[in-house]
């Protein structure tokens, strides 16, 4: 089932104001772009960031946990909510919180403020991934459209650590939250026109195996295994590319645009590595686990290149192929979770969140604290043995249903 789409349960007005598969497509990728960009914001302008408020770099990493930290969190009691409420209702409401946090946020450089305004917004965030999963599954376009979706939703991480630097050179210090604001206002307009049936077209109709239901999220050994795969490659993906800038400069002795340039890439060509993920999985589905192998073991070596410095051509290809391998297995492992459990599937895909963003919330702090007390190299060494952990359980049978128990 890695490469095929749930049957879907016809909403109350089936046929009548449906969302088309290019529309739910769309929206998905701007509500998983807009929180994928709130993540990597502060720190892609970490120095100006930290000056502004009086702080220093471990608490610019602090303003990516306590986003990260309820975002993690909720993700599964967000997927539960998709489920039963439906897109739509689920990310206008959170989308309006994270807008109303951010206005807040632009009035002063106030440490207790910003903070606050982070927590209030990764509450918000928490919806917008596994209603942006569910879109992409209900379009119709397998794993391509997964692939797609995954695509665009990390790479805003990636054009955040890209575009966030020069934005501080109009707006100064309010350049992370500005451009936050804009993005997911943009998302917001847009849920906000979705049909108001799209929340009971989009759940995956139960399959009836003429036995007890499958079982509960949290007993389901198999999709905890994805987990592992999707958190270490979306986990330190997001972790590398929010200190990407800071690291070549320290380590390589880059300058700041060069920085962000080259560290941008780090996720922003997961916009092609994911729909190539995709296609790999739509094409050979049953080679889904080779390709998480390759994937981990490629990204573990480019962290460990990028530890000591040598020739600035070793740190862009090292760059380049942790954004191009780490995003190739998403689009197949995300399918496999939401095959697992075809009764809720945004509930599954936001189960597989919580262990990728309580890795961010854990170790971002960490790795801002290490690079400014000089530990950078010895950081990226950890890394890059995080990033083989997964090999040790993988999953026996990528995209086999749940059982269902005797």
């Amino acid at each position: 089932m890695t490469g095929q789409e749930a049957p879907e349960r016809p909403g109350p007005a089936a046929g009548r104001g449906t969302a088309g598969p290019a529309q739910r497509l769309l929206v998905a990728c701007l509500l998983g772009g807009s929180a994928g960009w709130a993540l990597t914001a502060p720190g892609a302008a970490a120095a100006p960031t930290a000056e502004a408020y009086g702080a220093d770099l471990l608490w610019v990493g602090l303003l990516t946990s306590v986003l990260a930290a309820p975002y993690a969190a909720l993700q599964l009691p967000a997927g539960v909510l998709v489920d039963r409420l439906g897109v739509r209702t689920a990310t206008s409401a959170g989308l309006s919180l994270v807008v109303l946090a951010h206005v807040a946020a632009l009035v002063a450089p106030v440490p207790w403020l910003a903070l606050a305004a982070r927590t209030l917004s990764g509450a918000g965030y928490a919806v917008c991934f596994v209603s942006g999963a569910e879109l992409a599954r209900s379009s119709g376009r397998g794993a391509r459209g997964m692939g797609v979706f995954g695509g665009v939703a990390i790479a805003a991480s990636g054009f955040a650590v890209l575009t966030v630097p020069f934005a501080e050179h109009l707006v100064g210090w309010r350049s992370p939250w500005a451009t936050t604001l804009v993005v997911t206002a943009l998302a917001l307009a847009l849920a906000l026109r979705l049909p108001d049936e799209l929340g009971q077209s989009t759940r995956a109709a139960p399959v009836h195996t003429g036995g007890s239901p499958p079982p509960a999220i949290l007993r389901d050994g198999q999709l905890f295994r994805l987990a592992a795969v999707h958190g270490v490659t979306l986990g330190l993906g997001l972790i590398l590319s929010s200190w990407a800038t800071t690291l070549l400069e320290d380590i390589w002795s880059f300058g700041p645009a060069a920085a962000a340039v080259v560290g941008s890439c780090v996720l922003g060509l997961s916009v092609l590595s994911r729909p190539l993920g995709g296609q790999l999985a739509a094409v050979r589905p049953d080679r889904s686990r080779t390709l998480w192998v390759f994937a981990l073991v490629a990204c573990a070596a480019a962290t460990l290149a990028l530890a000591w410095r040598s020739t600035p051509v070793v740190a862009v290809l090292a760059v380049a192929v942790l954004g191009m391998c780490s995003g190739l297995p998403f689009a197949s492992v995300v399918q496999a979770g939401q095959a697992r459990q075809p009764h809720r599937p945004a509930a599954a895909v936001g189960a597989m969140n919580t262990l990728a963003f309580g890795l961010v919330v854990a170790a971002t702090p960490a790795v801002g604290w290490a690079v400014d007390h000089g530990h950078a190299s010895t950081t990226l060494v950890v890394v890059g043995a995080v990033w083989l952990l997964p090999l040790l359980s993988l999953p026996r049978r990528p995209g086999q249903p749940a059982p269902v128990p005797a």
